[in-house]
């Protein structure tokens, strides 16, 4: 076996890496495989955050492998228990507005309490806000009737409205009232619409915006002032083949994609790709730009299966009855099951897709492991932790119980970064990044540690060479589990002297957890 090999001369450490080794990205618990050293090219990285969900910013590696961290299940925080909401209420979109948070959700009804009849009410859109992300009020907005009563929380109520996804649009020289867009799919594809105030909505365009593709699902936008543009993703349908198709029965759900510069005008569409991950069936994207590292696109798909269930199998998943009364609608209403998935990409078409779950069904209950479970909400929010002495963390939401009258939302939570790490074991595991150039006065890492466990981190130039005073042996060791830690070398922290050049950051991990890392200004 070729090994690590550390050569002490005159006071400076060198490594040197004979044999790289990486888990694959598709299965966190796969046997190591080899992974090759990336091209050095020379990355300007700023002040911006870099999390470590793939290998894009490492040279070589020895003894790590990512890691995905699955979100912990959290308190329920909504009932859909209204008249105009019901079994279908869900594809929640949830973002931080000044001192407040917004959430807008589809209420639906997909089949009556017995599961004998689909639909119920037409599709509305609703509205419900918070001051802290855990507790959601329903505020009566008196736009719209039901039931003789404009007492409710319907934000809009259109003929054929269905999935309405609004944004805040941070564009620079966005037009005040245009300050909220949203789409909606309708007759012939995809409409646009705007607010001024969140509540208040109309049509920006009367003619859909995007026509190709099936938008029968959460379709999302957003503007990215990175590379100033829109981007739409949506649903469509493909064959095995990967060819375009109409037929969504036998047709494979996919992601799409389309870029805009006016929100009205859209690229042809393309259907993501991912790297080496099989051809799946993915019902929605929920794609984002990270809000702490907006250079980086996160998505939480839902993952959709058909089973062909026996009837020892249907009998032992919860409440076998009900499943089976609304097969006989479509059988796919009880064959159907979905989870929710996770992948991250760095250009908006290209994705890194864990086959491991980030959100299952779960131990089964009263009314999980069915077709809807796993459906995330659109958007991260930082909240606070429970314990006030905590460093805040990251909430979203996913619906449970669908098809049912006790329909449901939950909080999940996951720490700042924390959906994929690089960890290290009780064997030393060590990496060098690509060079970069960076313009912050400090390092700081998120990481966490064992008790046992530590990480140092060593500066070298471009070509492997240690920069006096430095070097990990003059690092001061880092060990703990904090989000926002400054590394410092003999009690310094100071990188003035380095910003700008190119440097490459080496770190010595044992028992430890690396998360991001940042050049910062302090």
């Amino acid at each position: 076996m070729r090994i690590l090999t550390k050569v002490i001369l005159t006071g400076v450490v060198f490594f040197f890496f004979f044999e790289l080794h990486v888990s694959g990205l598709g299965n966190a618990n796969s046997s190591q495989g080899i992974f090759s050293p990336s091209s050095d090219s020379v990355v300007n990285i700023g002040t911006r955050r870099e999390l470590f969900v793939d290998d894009q910013l490492i040279l070589k590696m020895k003894n790590l492998e990512f890691r995905m961290h699955p979100p912990i299940c959290r308190e329920t925080v909504m009932f859909y228990d209204r008249p105009w909401e019901g079994s279908g209420s869900d594809f929640q979109t949830v973002f931080k507005d000044g001192a407040i948070f917004r959430m807008y959700y589809m209420a639906a009804r997909l089949t009556n309490s017995d599961g004998t009849k689909f639909g119920g009410h037409p599709v509305y859109a609703c509205y419900a806000e918070s001051k802290d992300g855990f507790y959601w009020s329903k505020p009566d907005l008196g736009l719209f009737e039901f039931n003789g009563s404009t007492r409710n929380n319907i934000v809009l109520a259109t003929p054929d409205l269905d999935n309405f996804t609004p944004f805040m649009d941070s564009k620079p020289d966005c037009s005040p009232d245009e300050k909220y867009k949203a789409l909606s799919s309708g007759k012939g594809g995809l409409f646009a619409f705007k607010s001024s105030d969140g509540i208040h909505w109309s049509r920006l365009s009367d003619q859909p915006i995007i026509t190709k593709g099936q938008f029968d699902t959460q379709n999302n936008a957003f503007w990215d002032g990175i590379r100033n543009c829109y981007w739409c993703y949506f649903r469509n349908f493909h064959e095995k083949q990967m060819t375009n198709t109409n037929d969504l029965e036998t047709g494979i759900r996919d992601i799409r994609v389309s870029t805009s510069k006016d929100f009205i005008n859209w690229t042809e569409p393309e259907m993501i790709r991912f790297v080496d991950s099989p051809d799946a069936a993915l019902y929605t994207n929920q794609v984002v730009p990270y809000f702490r590292a907006p250079q980086l696109f996160l998505g939480f798909p839902t993952q959709y299966v058909v089973r062909n269930f026996s009837t020892t199998a249907m009998r032992a998943l919860p409440d076998p009855e009900h499943r089976q009364i609304r097969m006989k609608i479509h059988p796919r209403y009880g064959q159907a099951i979905t989870d929710g998935l996770f992948m991250s990409s760095h250009d908006g078409k290209t994705f890194r897709r864990w086959e491991e779950v980030f959100i299952p069904a779960g131990i089964q209950r009263k009314n999980n492991w069915v077709y809807g479970d796993g459906y995330q909400s659109l958007g991260l929010i930082e909240t606070s932790a429970e314990d006030p002495s905590a460093p805040n963390e990251i909430s979203f939401y996913a619906g449970e119980g669908e098809w049912k009258d006790e329909v449901s939302l939950r909080r999940y939570t996951i720490r700042l970064d924390g959906f994929v790490s690089l960890k290290a074991g009780t064997e030393t595991g060590e990496l060098v990044t690509k060079t970069v150039t960076f313009s912050g006065n400090v390092l700081s890492l998120n990481f966490s540690t064992s008790v046992a466990g530590s990480v140092l981190v060593e500066l070298q130039d471009d070509s492997g060479k240690t920069i006096p005073g430095y070097s990990s042996v003059d690092c001061d060791e880092l060990f703990g589990d904090d989000p926002d830690r400054t590394v410092t070398w003999k009690d310094h922290p100071d990188l003035s002297g380095l910003i700008g050049k190119r440097v490459r950051v080496h770190l010595v991990m044992r028992e430890a957890d690396l998360y991001s890392m940042k050049f910062t200004e302090k």
